[in-house]
């Protein structure tokens, strides 16, 4: 009886072997996964676009900040020149002056606010071509070098140089892209 038993023992055995051998065998011929590292940052810092884009909003800020101080320093020579004239108008038109001062202070400030808000936008769309056009450059290094997976730098600890192709997609996109369009804006 004890004989009978191991029977189906053995026939489980070579059954898991039968089975078991091709399985390993086929996962020891698939390759291991192709891996590729790269340093958005570094590229995003260092790409000749973003440095364009970075400069023309800052342009663009300094000439909106000079705009507006021309106009806060005339605002402030309207508010010296109504202390002036102050004892010679009424009540009612010193506070009807004062008013309208204050009115163009408070409108000066969304101004200002709105201008930012509206050079930000500008950025943030140019940064946005510039991660599109990256990652298409990406997508291609990838075809290119039959990977599996691309990694950000930042998610990485250790990574061999091999791996790392931050300075190819680096050329590629200050070859393909030197300057983002940006719609022209009046100050």
């Amino acid at each position: 009886m004890t004989r009978l038993c191991r029977w189906p023992l053995r026939i489980a055995a070579t059954f898991l072997l039968a089975v078991a051998l091709p399985m390993a065998a086929q996962a020891q011929a698939a390759r291991a996964p192709v891996i590729g590292v790269i340093d958005i940052q570094v590229v995003l810092r260092e790409s000749v676009a973003v440095k364009a884009l970075a400069e023309r909003i800052e342009a663009g800020r300094q000439s909106a900040q000079q705009a507006m101080l021309d106009r806060e320093e005339l605002l402030r020579a309207a508010d010296f020149d109504l202390a002036q004239r102050r004892a010679s108008l009424s009540e009612d038109e010193y506070l009807r002056e004062r008013e309208n001062l204050e009115t163009e202070g408070v409108t000066l400030q969304r101004e200002m606010q709105a201008e930012r808000r509206r050079l930000d936008q500008l950025f943030s769309r140019g940064m946005s071509e510039v991660q599109q056009v990256l990652l298409l450059i990406s997508q291609e290094i990838a075809r290119e070098r039959n990977l599996d997976l691309v990694l950000a730098k930042t998610t990485v600890i250790i990574v061999k140089s091999e791996f790392d192709f931050t300075d190819e997609a680096l050329n590629r996109l200050n070859a393909r892209l030197v300057d983002v369009s940006l719609p022209t804006t009046g100050n």
